[in-house]
C-alpha cells in the first residue's frame, strides 16, 4: 500500500495547512518488509502483521485475514495493555528473512522503517479528516542546528507530533531527544496550544520498562533508571512501537475510542501519565513508576 503526504516549510505552515507545493509525495514500507506481492495481489509469508496496509482498503483486510486468520487482530487487541509486554507476531517465513517481526523492523533504518510505518497507522487512526507529514522543519534561533519533527498529524483542531527513535540505546547515545523536546515544544506552542507531542521508540520494548518491572531488560548498566530520570525531569512522554501497534489492533477491532485524537490525546492530558507500553499506561506518582493495564 502506498500513501500520500505533502511537505511543509515549517511546523507553523503545517498547522496552518500551507504546503510548499500542491504535489503529493508517496510513502510506503513495502519495499523494506516484502510482506505483499503486488503481482499476485496477495500477502506473502514474509508479512509480520504490522497493519500498515490494512487501514484504507477493506479488500486488503480480507487478504490479510486469509493469511493470518479472521480473529488475529481481535486476539491481539484483547491481550495488549493487560499488564505484560505483548509478544509481537513473527512472519510465517523466518528463514532467509532478516526482518521477521515489528521489533526488528522498527529497530533499524528510522527514515524508511519506523517513520513511514507509524505515519501510515496514525493517519488512519483518527476520528476526523487529518493531514500527515514527515520531517517537518523546525527552526529555533536559540540553537545551533535546526531540526525536523519526524511525524506530524493535524485535524482541524489538534496536532499530534512524534519524534521517532529506533531504540532506547540509540536515543541514549547522544541524548539529543532532550534538546529536541525543548526546542520543538517552543516552536509548536507558537502555532497551537492543542497538541500532543510524544517520543516514539522502536526496537526492544522491554528496555523501556521501569526497573521495578520483572520484564525490564534495561537494568544492566542503569539504562532504564537513566531513561526514567530523563523523561521525568524533562517531561518527555513516550510511546513504544509495540504500544502503537496494539492501539491500532484495538482501533480496528473496537473503533474510535482508540483513535489518536481521542485515546492518545486524553491519555497524555493526564500529567501523571508519562508513557504507553504494550503492557499499559506508564504512570509517575511522586517518582514511583507503575504500569496500569486497561
Amino acid at each position: 500500500m502506498i500513501y500520500k503526504y505533502r511537505k511543509y516549510k515549517d511546523i507553523d505552515s503545517f498547522v496552518k495547512n500551507i504546503p510548499k507545493t500542491k504535489k503529493d509525495e508517496d510513502y510506503t514500507i513495502l519495499f523494506k518488509c516484502n510482506g505483499f506481492d503486488y503481482q499476485s495481489g496477495k500477502f506473502t509469508k514474509k508479512c509480520f502483521g504490522c497493519l500498515f496496509c490494512l487501514l484504507e482498503d477493506p479488500e486488503m483486510l480480507k487478504k490479510f485475514n486469509y493469511l493470518w486468520g479472521a480473529d488475529f487482530i481481535k486476539e491481539y487487541a484483547d491481550k495488549t495493555f493487560k499488564g505484560t509486554p505483548v509478544v509481537l507476531p513473527n512472519a510465517k517465513l523466518t528463514i532467509k528473512n532478516p526482518i521477521k517481526n515489528l521489533e526488528l523492523f522498527t529497530g533499524v533504518d528510522e527514515t524508511t522503517n519506523i517513520q513511514p510505518w507509524a505515519s501510515g497507522l496514525i493517519y488512519h487512526m483518527c476520528t476526523k479528516p487529518n493531514r500527515i507529514s514527515m520531517e517537518v522543519p523546525v527552526f529555533n534561533m536559540d540553537y545551533d542546528r535546526n531540526g525536523r519533527l519526524d511525524i506530524c498529524s493535524m485535524t482541524n483542531t489538534d496536532l499530534l507530533a512524534m519524534e521517532s527513535k529506533i531504540s532506547l540505546d540509540d536515543a541514549l547515545k547522544d541524548e539529543r531527544f532532550i534538546e529536541q523536546r525543548y526546542k520543538y515544544t517552543i516552536e509548536i506552542e507558537k502555532s497551537t496550544s492543542k497538541y500532543t507531542y510524544l517520543t516514539l521508540f522502536g526496537g526492544k520494548e522491554t528496555d523501556l520498562f521501569p526497573i521495578s518491572s520483572p520484564y525490564c531488560s534495561g537494568k544492566i548498566g542503569g539504562k532504564s533508571e537513566r531513561f526514567y530520570s530523563i523523561v521525568i525531569e524533562n517531561k518527555i512522554p513516550f510511546i513504544s512501537a509495540a504500544a502503537l501497534w496494539g492501539l491500532c489492533c484495538r482501533y480496528i477491532t473496537y473503533g474510535s475510542d482508540y483513535a489518536w485524537d481521542v485515546f492518545l490525546k486524553n491519555t497524555f492530558s493526564d500529567s501523571d501519565c508519562i508513557g504507553l507500553l504494550s503492557a499499559g499506561k506508564v504512570m509517575n506518582s511522586n517518582r514511583k513508576i507503575s504500569i496500569i493495564p486497561f
